[in-house]
């Protein structure tokens, strides 16, 4: 009788064992004891995201086209709108149900148009982490210069590739090595941040930051202040594919949302004002030339470990979400954690063959992300909360049936995917985000607001006047949880 008691008790532990390692490596929803991220874990990890290198290269972007004053407004308020926006709908939701990101989406997608989300979601971490990676490369480059030792391209490529698979031994140990990382890194970051402020103002003073030009603006003012603004928005939306994932962790709704628009809608904003001000002072909007040079060799060396640090971080947590993502792949349900996160890293070794070239195309990169993710953002604001009423069937996520909530039309919302599109045609139409091209009335509205409230709109009618009453999509359904015939898990 004991031995039976002792084999039933070791099975439920290792059930147990199992199911957790699926919620935390898989799309099962997270309870709430399974969840890392308390107020200072969220506050840190937020933190840590919000002053990773990707900041100082948005606000040398903007020292193109725009000065001191205009770029700071600019790039404050544009991150704090573009987070509040990706955060509002998803925080919330992936909190409140323990939902992964793209899981959530199928509410407003449909089961197969959440996989075209997911396309995008993939190609912003994928990205982003190169990116950050080919900077803090090419950063160490042009620090050892410094020393006297020039390894060129060999060394960033070098560099790359050993971030690379840090990032990798990171995400395969999971959340919880990553909230302890970014708890240890934290404080030194906010040092080396307030020093480079310090060292920006300790010669010459605000009055000369000031007075510095852009460096290679338009020659349209109007212009030049929405495309910096632009940039600000382009790097508050770069965060919805994270958000979801970060919220799933926390432990409540209030820092589920908060927490989000002070450290990456602010913190970031402020930091990116670094960049700016940097580019501003050295004539350089690239932070690999100009950071080196701020406060010299030590700091220079001790600044660049400290980001390197924060960018690991930030690259893994990433790499980690986009991982997560390919479950819903069928074929990559069942394959184990550390070969689906393999495969995930396998198209970043174009930022190791041709790390330069790629990292010259940055600007485009960032204002891609505004074109994709507002009006994303915006349609699943209206769909949780004005058409949902924040009320979801978390059964029905993972019902592939026909008869599923969520299935729509074939599993796709063509309402939602059709407004997407609308978005993303109006968007590069007012702002084409590789030339900058202008047309109709950008300079006044900017690109990122007809590209969301159109769509939203256009929305809003559509689901009242059809889907609703047509009875597709769930809307208004129980919540109770239902038996799933086809499982999409």
């Amino acid at each position: 009788m004991n031995d039976a008691a002792t084999a039933g008790s070791a099975r439920a532990r290792e059930l147990e064992t199992r199911i957790r390692e699926e919620a935390l490596f898989g799309r099962l929803p997270l309870l709430k004891g399974e969840r890392e991220y308390s107020t200072r874990g969220i506050l840190a990890t937020g933190f840590s995201y919000a002053v990773a290198a990707w900041c100082f290269l948005i606000g040398g972007y903007a020292a193109n086209y725009v000065g001191a004053v205009e770029g700071m407004v600019a790039l404050i308020a544009g991150s704090v709108a573009g987070v509040t926006m990706s955060s509002a709908a998803a925080a919330l939701a992936c909190n409140r149900y323990g939902l992964e990101q793209i899981d959530y989406t199928k509410t407003g997608f449909g089961q197969n148009g959440a996989k075209l989300v997911l396309v995008f979601y993939v190609i912003n971490q994928i990205g982003w982490t190169g990116m950050i990676l080919v900077m803090f490369a090419r950063g160490l480059m042009n620090t050892a210069k410094t020393f006297g030792f020039d390894g060129g391209e060999t060394l960033v490529r070098v560099a790359v590739l050993v971030g690379l698979v840090i990032c990798y031994l990171v995400v395969i140990k999971g959340v919880h090595v990553l909230n302890v990382f970014n708890a240890i890194i934290t404080p030194g970051l906010v040092i080396a941040c307030v020093f480079l402020f310090w060292s920006i103002f300790k010669d010459d003073g605000w009055s000369k930051l000031v007075a510095a030009a852009p460096i290679e603006p338009t020659g349209d003012g109007p212009l030049d202040s929405v495309i910096a603004f632009e940039m600000g928005l382009g790097a508050g939306f770069s965060w919805w594919p994270g958000i979801g994932f970060l919220t799933r962790n926390t432990d409540t709704q209030r820092n589920s949302l908060y927490p989000q628009i002070l450290t990456m809608g602010l913190g970031m904003g402020v930091v990116c004002c670094t960049g700016l001000l940097a580019g501003l002072l050295f004539r350089d909007g690239d932070p690999t030339v100009w950071l080196p040079l701020v406060g010299g060799k030590v700091f220079g060396t001790a600044a660049l470990l400290l980001l390197a640090i924060a960018n690991i971080s930030a690259g893994a947590i990433m790499m980690y979400t986009g991982a997560l993502g390919l479950r819903h792949v069928r074929a990559l349900h069942k394959v184990p954690w550390k070969t689906l996160t393999l495969i995930t890293f396998v198209p970043m070794l174009p930022f190791v063959v041709a790390p330069t070239t790629i990292y010259e195309k940055g600007s485009s990169f960032l204002t891609y992300n505004a074109t994709m993710f507002a009006p994303i953002a915006g349609l699943l604001l209206v769909d949780y909360f004005l058409l949902r009423k924040q009320r979801v069937n978390v059964s029905q996520i993972f019902e592939d049936g026909p008869k599923g909530h969520y299935r729509f039309l074939g599993g796709f919302n063509v309402v939602a995917v059709g407004c997407i599109m609308l978005g993303q045609l109006l968007y590069v139409w007012l702002l084409n985000p590789v030339t900058y091209e202008a047309h109709g009335p950008v300079r006044v509205l900017t690109a990122s607001g007809p590209a969301v409230v159109v769509p939203m709109l256009v929305y809003w009618l559509v689901s009242k006047l059809w889907l609703i009453p047509k009875g597709i999509g769930g809307y208004g359904a129980p919540t109770a949880a239902l038996p799933v015939e086809r499982p999409n898990i």
